[in-house]
């Protein structure tokens, strides 16, 4: 039993590493995107009006392209309330329903990414300058989001195992 979830956990540790070397790479061009675009506008005297287009989409695969590996690793923010005091117990039933919740949370938010990007799709979205189509961005946020459900599934089923939460990567 204890080598599928091993292999499930190994599998799910190599989709975030990609996923957060997709944002940490667009990350870097956006930097550079930055640099340029301020060069530009205060050497040259010539703004780039449609750098700002690119850098909001951009924010967006660097947001959700990270959000999985982060959860994965213990990045986020955790608030440890009751930890010190609580029997091993009850935060393992805490931890498992705690993340539960979360997955099911984030499952609707990759469903509604999903379905506002087919909207997006439908009507011809795009950014107002440059007019980037935005269906594929909220494709990046349903993905991110389903990646992210699945992380807290196997932080869920960690939890009730009483294993280590997070991968230390």
């Amino acid at each position: 039993m204890e080598e599928p979830s091993r292999t499930f956990e190994a599998l799910i540790g190599r989709g975030v590493r990609t996923l957060a070397i997709i944002g940490g790479v667009t990350l870097l061009c956006l930097m550079l995107l930055t640099v340029y675009a301020v060069i530009m506008r205060y050497v040259f005297n010539a703004p780039l009006l449609w750098a700002l287009d690119y850098a909001r989409v951009g924010l967006v695969i660097v947001t959700f392209m990270g959000l999985a590996y982060c959860g994965w690793t213990g990045g986020h923010i955790a608030v440890d309330f009751i930890g010190g005091f609580a029997p091993p117990i009850v935060l393992r039933i805490s931890d498992t329903i705690i993340r539960l919740t979360c997955a099911v949370l984030i499952a609707l938010m990759a469903w509604q990414g999903l379905e506002q990007g087919l909207d997006a799709l439908e009507m011809g979205e795009g950014t107002n300058e440059v007019e980037i189509p935005l269906f594929p961005f909220f494709l990046v946020v349903a993905i991110g989001c389903a990646v992210y459900a699945i992380v807290l599934i196997a932080q869920a089923l960690r939890a009730a195992r009483g294993a280590e939460l997070n991968d230390p990567a």
